[in-house]
């Protein structure tokens, strides 16, 4: 009679042989977050210094491949909406103007509606499903947009509250499609 060690050896040890081939087999694959790699990503990008610092920023990007990059950029945007999202109540408490109470109201919708994009976005693409992470970030991005036309598209015509966040948030988008181009053309 075999023992259950035994049985259990007979199952492992194919498990752990398979399991080392494939992690060797994707590692010549993966390409790390080199200075190279980073540059030609914030090349495609509309600002190549913001990009650049968004990465030397993060201490994950050294351990990052082409889609840890991915990932890495919607997190750190998703970061950014949080983030702004925390901050309209506390500016909505400042303001008088009716229609300024309105505009950053529905900021906050387009900002939340943005951070349920940014997590389908980064469920997609930890499953690689590039073209759909497109999708999402592309109405991260025009949420944001919709945000600063709040305040352009009727008197009294303003600069947002958070337009410095809004700004960053199409940045970010922009850097994740250069990465998601990056990740596609290879």
């Amino acid at each position: 009679m075999t023992s259950p060690i035994s049985w259990l050896s007979i199952l492992v040890i194919p498990l752990l042989v398979t399991s080392l081939f494939y992690q060797a087999s994707n590692a010549t694959i993966e390409v790390k977050a080199d200075q190279a790699l980073l540059d030609s990503i914030c090349q495609q990008t509309e600002d190549y210094d913001f990009c650049m610092s968004t990465f030397h920023g993060d201490e994950r990007t050294a351990v990052a491949d082409r889609d840890g990059l991915a990932l890495l950029s919607i997190a750190i945007n998703t970061d950014t909406v949080e983030a702004t999202i925390d901050q309209i109540p506390d500016i909505l408490k400042t303001l008088t103007d009716p229609q300024d109470k309105y505009r950053i109201q529905n900021c906050l919708t387009d900002f939340s509606d943005a951070l349920v994009q940014l997590r389908a976005a980064y469920t997609a693409s930890s499953a690689k499903s590039y073209r759909e992470v497109i999708g999402f970030i592309a109405d991260v991005a025009r949420k944001a947009v919709d945000c600063d036309a709040e305040y352009k598209k009727s008197p009294p015509i303003r600069e947002s509250p958070i337009s410095d966040n809004t700004l960053k948030v199409t940045k970010l988008t922009d850097i994740t499609f250069a990465i998601i181009n990056t990740i596609i053309s290879t």
